[in-house]
């Protein structure tokens, strides 16, 4: 992997990571789920596995 692949693969992670604690303390508050973070999260996975290849 060079390192501009690696290099997006630990900045994509760390968005995955923010996103994650973002619905936590959204679900902590009783809000519901922002409807257009799946198709982030989808974005996000999808360039995390470009990464891996």
């Amino acid at each position: 992997m060079n390192k501009m692949k690696f290099g997006m693969k630990v900045a994509y992670q760390l968005v995955k990571e923010e996103m994650e604690k973002i619905l936590s303390e959204l679900a902590r508050k009783g809000i519901e789920r922002p409807k257009g973070f799946s198709v982030l999260e989808q974005f996000v996975e999808d360039r995390l596995s470009e990464c891996e290849k």
